[in-house]
């Protein structure tokens, strides 16, 4: 077994490990064991971090990718119900190994600080555990099947971690939200996954990518647009798109930093991840055959890929509305990951995988540094969650503060932040995407979307720092009990943000050294404009091999497209460079735009505030507050429906099956009855009337058994007299 795949079954392996000692002796361990998962996630950390200074930055070209199969079971000689467990360790999964050790291993920590006190404390960090033992599992399988089986322990465990507080009925209710939201997107995942298995025959990633290159799904187009969809939908509940994104918010219930693990790392992020790892289905592309065939065939034309980003560009600008009115410090948080979501997944839509986990990847450190923080301000505000009671409180609380402004630079776009850089990746591939296809306004709405949704992130990230940090305090008493949190939670945020704000200095083309991070498999490159190979690019073999010594990849976005490219690598080469600019200054003027309004509204001109009560806005933001009335509708349409059909249901069951069967039972009882009687009366009557008729002759025949000899004497003489007296009357006659 090669050395990163052992590294990767270990790094997944121990917190398993930790979870099973927690769950069962941490009770009786000191400090109730919080150190044993924080310790098995942090020596994960270690062994990511290896992988990823030896193998993705320890080469030219990244990490070499391994795989290790091992047969799960084997139905049959000749069956070909064959499953194995796969792992496969590339650029990317080292990449997602390390996003999901580190966020983890901090919240760990941080969790020591925010949950000291609490009931079932060691309970809470045996779930940690199992959280992150199941996304890392998701990370390192190359088998669709064990992608499913992880994909549902994250849903259990976010199920568990959302209801910590099952006590409250709101935590208990926003666990069952989030179970059963995500059952209907994974019924989705689960009937693609069918179909796979159905086409393919095997759940490996090689095979059904192969399978895209062999002419099967040749004669069934239908069945490759509804698999992509239907895995799509299994994305669109884990990751919060619209229209199953109504569980995320409510997962604020659980503890806080519950919520910077899910809003970060680990299940939020498997659904862009999957996608992201399965783009070839999605796109209907064959990741052999190289950008030519892929521009020239259906690659951007994939109604799959147009779903995508449209539902993603929809999200990010919906929810970023949503978050605007919001007064709850973790809902504005909330929804402010359901719209960068949106970024993730309209940038796959839109063509670009490696943007959308260059943005994933930016996104988690600075999202659960916010969460984080966050959870500083809470405890120190002894577990107010209302903006409207904060105000001041940079003061009391500066590594909080400065962190959580460091971060939220970021999450706005600011110039030079790893937000802005990712963010950038995205608009511009989106707005090539357009121009690729001749400026129709369908294509047009994901780039639309996701500029405004950028204006309405750095408006509502102004406004919760100003709230909570500047400004006069609002409620004097927490204030004055207020103070910073200790070194277990400020460290994390320190870390988070440093990550946060430089990270994109790791990943991006021409800035780190992480450029070629997100690798499909050894010849095939996923870069910002989707999956190609070296042999290609370039038709002449001479120039190929020349061009190949002297970088041995290309992607979309080269200055200048190898020669021999085809025309339409040319045509989106072109569109992407022209795109660059325009839509970095876009995208950065709109975020300058929202954080100078932000401050004009909330600090300068707070009595001419138009979305406050009576404002000018004062009706939308009713409207906003209660969700664009999303929840509403499911109350009075799917549940409502539900509901009638389950009483529906219990009424033929309880009038009509019941009492068919009620009515069975009685018919049942009358012809027992009769049957009974007759039985007793004629079948029984007549043994008895037979046996008492018996008895009856028998008593009397016993009278003349009396052991008397006058008797006998006397009864053969009449006996005598009687046979005498017949002969006689029979002879005169």
């Amino acid at each position: 077994m090669e050395t990163p795949i052992l590294l990767a079954l270990l790094i997944t392996a121990l917190p398993l490990a930790g979870f099973v000692i927690q769950i069962f002796a941490g009770r009786f361990l000191p400090r109730q064991g919080d150190w044993l998962p924080t310790s098995m996630i942090g020596a994960g950390l270690a062994m990511s971090l290896y992988l990823l200074v030896t193998g993705v930055f320890g080469s030219e070209h990244g990490m070499e990718p391994v795989q290790w199969t091992m047969t799960w079971f084997d139905i049959g000689a000749t069956s070909r119900f064959h499953v194995e467990f796969e792992v496969f360790v590339d650029n990317m999964t080292v990449i997602m190994l390390n996003v999901v050790t580190l966020v983890s291993f901090l919240v760990h920590l941080f969790s020591t600080g925010y949950m000291h006190g609490e009931e079932r404390y060691h309970r809470f960090f045996a779930y940690l555990g199992l959280f992150s033992f199941s996304m890392l599992g998701l990370v390192i399988t190359s088998s669709i099947l064990f992608l499913f089986i992880f994909w549902e322990l994250v849903g259990l465990c976010s199920y568990l971690l959302i209801g910590f507080y099952f006590f409250k009925n709101s935590a208990a209710a926003a666990c069952k939200k989030a179970f059963l939201t995500n059952r209907v997107g994974d019924t989705g995942f689960f009937l693609g996954l069918m179909i796979l298995w159905v086409v393919v025959g095997s759940f490996s990633f090689d095979d059904i990518f192969k399978s895209l290159s062999d002419g099967t799904w040749n004669d069934q187009p239908g069945l490759l647009t509804a698999a992509g969809l239907l895995l799509f939908a299994g994305a669109v509940s884990k990751s919060a798109q619209f229209p199953l994104h109504v569980w995320l918010p409510d997962a604020m219930e659980g503890p806080t930093p519950v919520s910077a693990l899910i809003h970060a790392a680990t299940m939020v992020a498997a659904g862009v991840y999957m996608i992201c790892r399965m783009f070839p289905l999605l796109a209907g592309i064959d990741p052999e055959a190289g950008t030519a065939a892929i521009l020239t065939g259906n690659y951007f034309h994939s109604d799959t890929l147009l779903v995508i980003a449209l539902v993603g560009g929809f999200t990010a600008l919906f929810a970023a509305t949503i978050a605007v009115p919001q007064n709850d410090i973790k809902k504005v948080l909330a929804y402010s990951t359901v719209s960068q979501l949106g970024y993730m997944v309209m940038a796959v839509g839109v063509g670009s995988p490696y943007a959308a986990m260059f943005h994933l990847f930016t996104h988690a450190m600075f999202k659960a540094c916010l969460f984080l923080g966050s959870g500083s301000v809470i405890h120190a505000m002894h577990h107010e969650q209302d903006m409207r009671k904060m105000g001041g409180l940079a003061k009391k609380l500066p590594i909080t503060h400065l962190t959580f402004l460091a971060s939220t630079l970021a999450l706005a776009g600011f110039p030079l932040t790893s937000g802005m850089i990712s963010k950038e990746a995205i608009l511009t591939q989106a707005y090539a995407f357009w121009e690729f296809h001749d400026r129709s306004f369908l294509h047009l709405l994901p780039f639309l979307f996701c500029l405004l949704a950028a204006v309405l992130t750095a408006f509502y990230m102004f406004r919760l720092v100003i709230g909570v940090f500047y400004g006069q305090p609002r409620d004097h008493h927490a204030y004055d009990h207020a103070h910073e949190s200790p070194l277990n939670m400020t460290i994390p945020l320190m870390v988070l943000a440093a990550v946060g704000v430089f990270g994109a200095g790791i990943a991006i083309p021409d800035i780190g050294p992480g450029t070629k991070w997100f690798e499909h498999r050894a010849d095939v490159k996923v870069l910002a404009g989707g999956l190609m190979t070296d042999e290609t690019i370039v038709a002449d073999a001479a120039t190929r091999a020349a061009w190949a010594d002297e970088s041995h990849w290309h992607d979309l976005h080269a200055e200048h497209p190898a020669e021999g490219a085809q025309a339409a690598v040319v045509e989106f080469s072109h569109a992407y460079h022209d795109a660059h600019w325009p839509t970095m200054f876009l995208a950065t003027g709109f975020g300058l735009f929202g954080i100078a309004f932000a401050f004009w509204v909330f600090k300068y001109r707070r009595d001419k505030v138009w979305v406050k009560e009576g404002g000018f806005l004062d009706g939308y933001r009713t409207v906003l507050l209660n969700l664009y009335y999303v929840d509403d509708f499911y109350r009075a349409v799917p549940i409502a429906f539900t509901h009638f059909l389950a009483r529906l249901c219990a009424g033929i069951d309880k009038i009509i099956v019941d009492g068919i069967v009620n009515a069975q039972a009685v018919i049942t009882r009358v012809i027992a009855w009769v049957v009974g009687r007759v039985d007793y009366h004629g079948v029984d009557g007549a043994v008895r009337g037979t046996g008492e008729a018996a008895l009856e002759l028998g008593r009397r025949v016993r009278r003349i058994q009396t052991g008397k000899i006058q008797d006998y004497v006397g009864l053969t003489v009449y006996g005598m007299a009687l046979v005498f007296i017949v002969l006689t009357i029979w002879v005169l006659n």
